[in-house]
């Protein structure tokens, strides 16, 4: 299953080629948002605090971590938020001085972990993601394509490879907008 830092550097990666590709305005979608998307590409895996809290008193880490976060009940709840706060009369507001909508954190929430749950249905084969209703499982098993005694160098690389595709794209940003 990919690492703690694949999650958030995906999310990064997802929302600032969005920024840049598609919005265009720094003013419009403040670099605030790439932050708030960090955040979400983990948010499906805040249920490890409840292990740590939990797991004195023997209560399994399987039983309550895939469970009830990496169902798709999660990111719909977050997008159908967004869509509730762009309805009613906060829609125009900003959250303090860095010009933030509340119903884009909460699209970009939905958007983030569902992206999250998705790299776990690709590497990984036991997503049940219409629990309580269905315990199906699902996913493409990636990593059981990477043999055992790998798994974790290989995840390591991923989250390497990643950081370094994140950082030559910001540097080249850099260089671009120093041309002009």
């Amino acid at each position: 299953m990919p690492y703690a830092v694949t999650h958030i550097l995906a999310a990064i990666i997802l929302v600032e080629l969005f920024r840049t590709y598609f919005i265009k305005d720094n003013k419009k979608f403040p670099r605030y948002y790439i932050l708030i998307a960090a955040f979400g590409g983990i948010l499906p895996d805040l249920d490890w605090i409840a292990v740590y809290v939990l797991y004195p008193f023997g209560i399994d880490i399987w039983k309550i971590h895939p469970a009830y976060t990496h169902i798709l009940l999660l990111p719909l709840a977050l997008f159908f938020i967004g869509i509730l706060a762009s309805k009613l009369k906060i829609k125009n507001k900003e959250l303090g001085k860095k010009h933030l909508h509340l119903k884009t954190i909460f699209f970009i929430l939905a958007a983030t972990s569902l992206l999250h749950i998705s790299l776990d249905l690709i590497f990984h084969n036991a997503t049940a993601l219409f629990y309580p209703f269905s315990k199906a499982t699902f996913g493409l098993s990636l990593d059981d394509l990477i043999p055992l005694e790998l798994r974790n160098f290989a995840f390591a690389t991923l989250d390497g490879i990643l950081l370094l595709l994140w950082l030559f794209y910001r540097q080249h940003q850099f260089l671009w907008f120093e041309n002009y």
